[in-house]
């Protein structure tokens, strides 16, 4: 597991979110799933399989967050993948992790029967899991976060060889069980009003993730939530904007919940940026450049900055693009 999915699944860890994520995919945001009925169990996995000449198979899977959601004597397995970029095996995996959820289930089930001394059938005994016996439902999320639009298939029969004919497909189709997956595709949610209020502004802000001045202008104008925010948040929402590098790193576990304010954080951002790129423009002697870069802030290109003060080519262009005049021209030779 990479570091920003290490951060997005601390982030989504948190059972309030974890049940406000679920209750909004699932049940358009009424709160069926409440944060006191999660349990979050361990992710890692190990099974092992006897093949037909009788040798064991060890398989190992690690699963980014899992909660047990329990209602009375009943359950529902709740798991959530995170994706920064597309898996174009994704079906298969998933299938995969989902298929050792249900495998667990029916060996803790077999092995607390085998200690409590219950008689099986033959039948029984072969399948490892008594005619009576119940497994519960396992529900993947995959969280993906990436900037560009998923475009790997999101089932099992989207990854069949397109070139079949329509009969071929048909058959297969109809006696080959199908395997859908759940995307979350965070950077293009619509209805984001089925979400808990955090997961709202949180999904609204990355609406505005190219645009420097809108983006400042959301966050300032929600301040009550993104003047306090916890470190876990903080750094997925640096994630989320891929603002890795620009915005500063603050190691998990390295400050008390509710201590970071996002205001000041992307103020501070844009006003190191505004300084750097004057700094060398004057260092350089260049009017133009400061008038340059005080144009691209006013039209929302900050990230644009840094390559005018380190690219003449590109600075070039920008000036005719805004008309400024160069009257030496051995200024940008």
């Amino acid at each position: 597991m990479g570091k920003n999915d290490i951060i997005m699944s601390r982030w989504l860890s948190h059972k309030g979110r974890f049940a406000g994520l679920f209750n909004g995919v699932l049940f358009k945001g009424a709160e069926v799933i409440r944060p006191g009925e999660l349990e979050e169990i361990r992710g890692e996995s190990d099974i092992l399989i006897v093949d037909k000449e009788g040798k064991d198979k060890a398989f190992k899977r690690y699963r980014d967050v899992v909660m047990r959601w329990k209602r009375g004597l009943k359950f529902v397995i709740l798991a959530c993948e995170n994706q920064g970029k597309t898996h174009y095996a994704m079906p298969v995996r998933n299938m995969l992790y989902d298929s050792v959820s249900y495998t667990e289930q029916i060996d803790q089930l077999w092995k607390e029967g085998w200690q409590n001394g219950n008689k099986v059938t033959a039948e029984e005994y072969l399948s490892h899991f008594k005619k009576d016996d119940v497994i519960f439902p396992v529900i993947t999320l995959v969280f993906y976060y990436g900037s560009k639009p998923w475009d790997g298939s999101l089932d099992i029969h989207g990854m069949f060889p397109e070139e079949l004919s329509l009969s071929s497909r048909e058959i297969l189709e109809k006696y080959v069980p199908n395997y859908r997956i759940n995307l979350v595709d965070v950077m293009r949610i619509k209805d984001v009003e089925n979400f808990q209020k955090d997961l709202q502004l949180i999904f609204e802000m990355l609406k505005y993730k190219n645009k420097k001045n809108e983006l400042v202008g959301y966050i300032n104008g929600n301040k009550e939530f993104f003047q306090n925010i916890g470190v876990d948040t903080y750094n997925a929402i640096r994630v989320l904007l891929n603002s890795e590098k620009q915005l500063k790193d603050i190691p998990v576990g390295g400050q008390g919940k509710g201590e970071i304010d996002m205001c000041k954080a992307l103020d501070d951002l844009y006003e190191d940026a505004v300084e750097r790129g004057m700094e060398k423009g004057i260092e350089k002697g260049e009017e133009r450049v400061i008038r340059l870069i005080q144009l691209l802030l006013e039209n929302g290109r900050s990230n644009e900055v840094g390559r005018v003060v380190s690219d003449r080519d590109y600075m070039k262009k920008l000036c005719k693009e805004f008309n400024l005049v160069m009257e030496n021209s051995k200024q940008f030779s």
